[in-house]
């Protein structure tokens, strides 16, 4: 994975986005330069085997040579995920308890800024080398190469410890898998502070040294067409997405602004991070169809941190992509999975995520953690090399030979169809209800659906649905509510009016629904809050 370190291929590099649209050009060369550099930095500061230095998670060139220099110092790089000044003390505290780091290597330019606020958390802040000596490197490799923080959807983020071993494999593997070649090109906006924009965006490109375009999360949901030109101009070949992502675009880019762009060299689109919309893939392909995009060249995927990233994933393939039309009100754990008809009110299409990776293991679990066969409904559990050895949190947490992931699914013909979070459903009469079934009827209920999100919990004792919107008025919100709670017959909808800025997403724009559900309905606050309620609606 460091071996672009000892040969730099000289006609290879990355590319960079200001933000505003301007490019700037590095090559592997100029990049091997400054990880000797900054290795040489740690070095000289004490710093190598054995000790974890923290890094902000930020989508420059910095973070790129930072995060390499640490690994070729032979120490274990963190990832942190930047946020505002407040924020990131209680951030930093965190990580800092989780993992005891030696340092933070900083950028030079917020180094100062950053001394002031580890500093005072116990935690000596570096800044990275803009000169001075070049360093060999460490005289063997670290065996925890990453620690990386869970994305937080259903508890605060938790540092995932990666060993060398499953994090070398599986960047090779994901090679394997998208038949990664010399000429490939990667163009993300993923964040790096996210297993997709690191693992699957960043390392995997440089482990086989090809070319590679970035920008920011901040800038593509700014201006996302600029991403789709820099697919177009740079000849991209590979990317990967977060699912809510491919909405955005469908509501950002119009069919008249894509004229001249060519995306008929694209090999591979991931889509992965939340429960896939059929129809949304449908009409992002309708969109982009006129560019030259395959339809074969999207590729729904499974996976998450404690796994170092991708669990299974669709071949490349020009046929359509495979659904399972299925009876979600009927869904009950260790029965096998009900098909439903067409037209009935409970039916939902699920997207296969494919197949798992070579040396990944994926098993459906009873609530014995008992394996079940093929077809049943149960909770998703991983397995194999790639798994991670536990959680770090001071001491380690660890996971042994097997994950159980806490997301519920099924598999037919050994693919790995995920319906949704345990810990986001209720079992209503025996039977499973998942956010995710809510979140699709009040999405498209909303004239607001980016600012729509569903909770499930237990109110007065008994099950409900509770509908946050943020940035409509309080008849819309209502709207929502009777479309919504017309399709649940028997189930207590709540729709709550929030200021903009109130509903809160991890790191990958999953919502935070435990937290949400801890913030605005267990507060004490909810009757405030409330716009509508079925419990008091006049029929």
């Amino acid at each position: 994975m460091l071996s672009w370190l000892e040969a730099p291929p000289a006609e290879r590099g990355l590319r960079f986005s200001d933000g505003h649209g301007t490019w700037t050009s590095h090559s592997y060369t100029d990049m091997a330069e400054q990880v000797r550099r900054n290795a040489h930095r740690l070095r000289r500061a004490g710093i190598g085997s054995g000790d974890v230095v923290l890094l902000l998670g930020q989508n420059t060139i910095g973070f790129v040579t930072s995060l390499y220099g640490i690994l070729h110092a032979g120490a274990t790089p963190a990832i942190v995920a930047p946020a505002g000044p407040d924020a990131m003390v209680g951030r930093l505290r965190s990580a800092i308890d989780a993992v005891r780091p030696a340092a933070l290597l900083a950028t030079a330019d917020h180094a100062a800024l950053l001394e002031g606020v580890a500093g005072p958390l116990g935690c000596r802040v570096l800044a990275e080398a803009p000169d001075g000596p070049l360093d060999d490197g460490a005289s063997e490799l670290p065996e925890v190469a990453l620690i990386q923080f869970s994305s937080g959807s259903t508890s605060d983020p938790r540092g995932v410890q990666l060993p060398w071993s499953a994090l070398n494999a599986h960047v090779f593997g994901i090679h394997e898998w998208l038949s990664v070649d010399r000429d490939s090109r990667v163009v993300s906006w993923l964040p790096f502070y996210h297993d997709m924009g690191l693992v699957g965006c960043l390392l995997m490109p440089l482990a086989g040294g090809i070319s590679a375009s970035y920008m920011t999360p901040q800038e593509f949901i700014g201006h996302p067409l600029r991403w789709l030109q820099e697919m177009s101009g740079s000849g991209g070949t590979a990317c990967a997405v977060a699912a809510f992502s491919l909405g955005h675009i469908l509501r950002r880019v119009r069919p008249e602004q894509l004229a001249g762009l060519d995306l008929s060299r694209v090999r591979s689109v991931i889509v992965g991070a939340e429960r896939i919309d059929p129809d949304v893939l449908d009409a992002f392909h309708r969109l982009l169809a006129p560019s030259g995009l395959s339809h074969g060249t999207l590729l729904p995927a499974y996976g998450m941190a404690e796994a170092t990233l991708a669990v299974t994933g669709l071949r490349p393939d020009p046929r359509e992509i495979r659904t399972r039309l299925v009876d979600t009100g009927a869904l009950e754990m260790g029965k096998p999975v009900p098909v439903a008809a067409v037209g009935e009110p409970s039916a939902t299409r699920i997207v296969s995520c494919g197949t798992p990776l070579p040396g990944i293991g994926v098993d459906v679990l009873d609530a014995d953690g008992d394996p079940l066969p093929e077809g049943v409904f149960g909770e998703i559990a991983v397995r194999g090399y790639s798994l991670a050895t536990g959680y770090r949190k001071g001491g380690l947490t660890a996971f042994g030979d097997r994950h159980r992931t806490g997301d519920m699914g099924f598999v037919v013909d050994d693919e790995l169809y995920v319906v949704g979070r345990a810990g986001d459903g209720v079992k209503e009469n025996g039977r499973w209800l998942f956010a995710e079934d809510v979140q699709g009827l009040a999405a498209a209920a909303s004239p607001r659906p980016q600012r729509t999100v569903a909770l499930l919990g237990s109110l007065s004792g008994a099950n409900a649905a509770v509908v946050v919107m943020e940035d409509c008025t309080a008849d819309e919100a209502s709207g929502t509510g009777r479309s919504v709670a017309a399709r649940l017959p028997g189930l207590r909808v709540v729709v709550l009016l929030v200021p903009h800025g109130t509903l809160r997403r991890t790191t990958s724009g999953k919502p935070r629904r435990r937290a949400m559900w801890q913030e605005l309905v267990m507060s004490g606050d909810l009757e405030s809050r409330t716009v509508w309620d079925s419990a008091k609606a006049v029929p």
